[in-house]
């Protein structure tokens, strides 16, 4: 599924943080969205996500359109944010089958175990979330955006705070999944795994991309 985003704005107060941006990546492409802080990375990503409303503006993920069908257009996106969106009082494997299941995945017990066998996850993944050390806690919230098999996959600033291996790890999900034909598109300010990682990468300057 393409994914298109035009004339997106969006403004906090008197600040303009996107001024009529375009956008649009195609399915199996790997983006990394570059550019200095407060130039509306997050916004950006967490308006294709659906979690923010812009100002102005029309993004479509295939033939859906996410504004006018928020819940049709988060069936088929994962999102990975600041936050893991896990119950930090359940388990990884807890949260994995209870995403599944809300997603309507078919085996729900099974498409977790799956994922906690490739992420080599098995060690933790019995552990409350709350017990997790950041980078355990980063992939369970991977795992749980892949949980469904999303035609769109958002991943905002998703190397932050993770050791080498971790990244490693990461990386090679955000590969294998554009390899199946999804859309990925990752912000950070690490402009070395943009350009290692990336087929594209674009930079956010004064709201529009430069």
């Amino acid at each position: 599924m393409k994914l298109v985003a035009e004339g997106i704005t969006k403004s906090w107060g008197a600040t303009h943080v996107l001024r009529g941006l375009d956008f649009s990546a195609e399915p199996g492409s790997l983006t990394a969205l570059i550019g200095a802080n407060g130039t509306g990375k997050s916004t950006l990503i967490r308006i294709l996500a659906t979690i923010l409303r812009p100002d102005d503006g029309k993004v479509n993920l295939g033939e859906t359109d996410c504004r006018a069908q928020p819940l049709k257009a988060r069936a088929l996106l994962g999102y990975l944010g600041h936050e893991s969106m896990l119950d930090a009082a359940l388990s990884m494997r807890e949260n994995l089958r209870l995403f599944a299941s809300l997603y309507g995945v078919a085996d729900h017990k099974a498409r977790a175990e799956a994922l906690i066998e490739r992420f080599q996850a098995a060690r933790y993944a019995d552990l409350p979330v709350s017990e997790l050390s950041r980078g355990q806690e980063q992939t369970a919230a991977l795992c749980r955006a892949l949980v469904h098999n999303p035609r769109l996959l958002l991943l905002d600033e998703p190397s932050t705070g993770l050791d080498r291996e971790a990244r490693t790890r990461l990386w090679q999900a955000a590969r294998e999944q554009a390899q199946s034909g999804t859309v990925v598109i990752f912000s950070t300010h690490d402009h070395d795994s943009a350009q290692s990682v990336a087929d594209r990468v674009v930079e956010l300057r004064d709201g529009k991309l430069g």
